[in-house]
């Protein structure tokens, strides 16, 4: 692990804000709607994508769920919703050095926050992320099969549920 100096002059405050992330917040109000599909795949690349480009799906829906062809190989999928009272958005990671001390201005994000001062901004471990995009619902696409309600996307998406039960007030009898 590298420490900058700044780091090493106060380990306390390096440790705690390293991986600290702002958002803003006008980028949620402004995030048009997104169709999104989960594809069976990794790409080794972090960086924007013309994926509309090379990703224009003709789905074809069947009493089986839906089917698409990509790069050759047939996928199966089936359209999952986001949980009730949640909302899905498509974020994006600034780059540093873009704008003023790397912040880069979203739409509708004018405001500036009074917590945060152009110092505790500058800081090399600081990240900024914004919505470019909303959604509802996503379509989930498998391998030859559809993924299923094993798959982790739903096992994920099980959570806020489970954390509503495990918090909740329990009737003393």
């Amino acid at each position: 692990m590298n420490l900058r100096a700044s780091e090493m002059e106060n380990p306390e405050e390096a440790a705690d804000g390293k991986h600290r992330v702002h958002l803003h917040p006008g980028s949620l109000r402004d995030a048009a709607p997104a169709a999104l599909h989960l594809l069976p795949c990794e790409v080794l690349v972090s960086r924007p994508a013309p994926v509309e480009r090379f990703f224009t799906p003709a789905v074809r829906r069947g009493a089986d769920g839906l089917r698409v062809s990509f790069r050759g190989r047939g996928l199966r999928g089936e359209e999952v919703a986001v949980p009730p009272g949640f909302a899905g958005f498509v974020m994006v990671t600034e780059a540093m050095g873009q704008g003023p001390i790397g912040k880069p201005n979203f739409p509708g994000d004018a405001e500036n926050t009074a917590d945060e001062t152009p110092e505790s901004l500058e800081r090399d471990f600081d990240r900024f992320i914004g919505a470019t995009g909303s959604f509802s619902h996503f379509t989930l696409w498998g391998l030859e099969t559809v993924p299923g309600p094993d798959a982790k996307v739903h096992r994920a998406l099980g959570w806020p549920s489970l954390a509503a039960a495990i918090h909740a007030q329990v009737p003393e009898d």
